[in-house]
């Protein structure tokens, strides 16, 4: 009886181990999705903002030049990479009126990356917002669903 209890012991240590192991290869494919564009680098920054300042409650607070800061700074060259900023306050409202749902500033504004490779090819890509929400649950979880779901609409009518 006790050899059974142990041996069940180890497999389920055993078990754990393994699915860590899953989760922790497989989390970055699930948690950033790149997506093809096929517009320049300029364009697809263009068109994100265009897009994002027509949907409803959307604002883009900002857009940043990665390649043109590392260059001020004195580093070399590399290919074109920024960050569009976007948020949507009504979003934002419903997550930070509860004092304990503020930590998810760390992740606000919301961010689509866009950047050229070395052959030329523009990608721009996104965070998994929803499945990060899901972690947190509540509130946060509602919001980010939502948020997700609007952020991979601009990226779309970007992308396809």
């Amino acid at each position: 009886m006790a050899k059974s209890v142990g041996r069940a012991l180890v497999w389920v240590v055993c078990g754990m181990i393994l699915m860590g192991i899953l989760v922790w290869f497989s989390m970055p494919s699930l948690m950033l999705i790149e997506h093809k564009s096929p517009l320049s680098y300029e364009e697809t920054v263009a068109a994100l903002n265009n897009v994002i300042g027509k949907k409803q409650n959307w604002k883009v607070p900002k857009t940043f030049d990665f390649q043109k800061n590392i260059q001020d700074a004195g580093h070399g060259p590399i290919e074109k990479v920024g960050t569009v900023a976007l948020c949507n306050p009504l979003y934002a409202s419903r997550i930070l009126e509860a004092e304990q749902n503020r930590k998810v500033t760390a992740f606000m504004p919301l961010g689509v990356g866009v950047y050229e490779d070395k052959q030329g090819q523009v990608y721009v890509s996104e965070l998994n917002v929803g499945l990060l929400g899901m972690m947190f649950g509540g509130t946060i979880a509602e919001v980010m669903a939502d948020a997700g779901k609007d952020v991979k609409d601009v990226i779309t009518t970007v992308t396809k």
